[in-house]
């Protein structure tokens, strides 16, 4: 898709024409590059057994260097939606949780909304490490800032040793995207856009994320938040079955899945 002289790259899984099928629209976390939508490849199998049509789109696309905070990519996000159509799921991992959440008050009242790792709120320890990453990437050293994710996206009783394996060679493409998404998930605080919003909500966090965890988080009352016990920044694909089940009831209950 092109949108004012800029490919938004999108992969579209499961009935693309089926009469009646729910329509998830799914955004993506910070990658060095786009990677065709694999990040969310468990969720996306369980999406798509329950029935829906799910397009996965590259967050990052839609920015630039203009942009530089969080409320500026969600204003840019916010004239795109209806390029995709009716969207009865919104989803987002990492930081296309966070762009979600703000979008939460552009949606219709029932729009379900299902958040892995996606954080409503930061604070210093969050900002700490995000900025650690983006200022490795930011100064000619995306290897590094990689290596260090890599690191942080784990388990915090699981971490990869710091010495381990060689840094990938400096990608300034990679650099760019890095930098600019870790730095934008910075100073953040969507409570209120998520607490009054009245659909359907679930997000799921790794108990032992050393990044976005249960604290980072924000919920009405009739939403929900899940903790997967001893997994980190992706249970997604730690612990596949589990989250696959939390999203099937998810679906069954709020009447998406066929």
């Amino acid at each position: 898709m092109t949108i004012t002289g800029r490919t938004v790259p999108a992969a579209v899984f499961g009935p693309q024409t089926a009469a009646g099928a729910a329509h998830a629209l799914v955004l993506a976390p910070v990658t060095p590059r786009w990677d065709g939508g694999a990040f969310f490849t468990p969720v996306t199998r369980a999406l798509t057994e329950a029935g829906l049509r799910v397009t996965v789109v590259d967050t990052l696309s839609a920015w630039d260097e203009q942009i530089d905070s969080l409320a500026a990519l969600a204003a840019r996000w916010r004239e795109l939606l209806g390029r995709y159509g009716p969207v009865d799921l919104l989803c987002g991992n990492a930081l296309g949780g966070a762009v979600a959440q703000a979008l939460l008050p552009d949606l219709a009242p029932h729009t379900a909304a299902l958040l892995v790792s996606g954080p409503a709120r930061s604070d210093a320890v969050l900002e700490a490490r995000l900025t650690e990453i983006a200022e490795l990437a930011a100064t000619g050293r995306s290897g590094e800032a990689l290596a260090l994710l890599g690191r942080r996206v784990q388990p915090h009783d699981r971490s990869v040793p710091p010495g381990a394996g060689a840094p990938e060679p400096h990608d300034p493409q990679a650099g760019r995207r890095l930098a600019g998404g870790m730095r934008m998930l910075c100073g953040i605080d969507l409570t209120e856009a998520v607490r009054a919003h009245p659909g359907p909500l679930l997000q799921i966090v790794g108990g032992h994320s050393q990044l976005v965890g249960h604290r980072h988080t924000a919920a009405a009352g009739h939403h929900r938040v899940h903790v997967i016990t001893g997994a980190g920044m992706r249970p997604h694909f730690e612990r596949a079955a589990e989250v696959s089940a939390l999203v099937g009831t998810f679906l069954r209950e709020k009447g998406l899945s066929t």
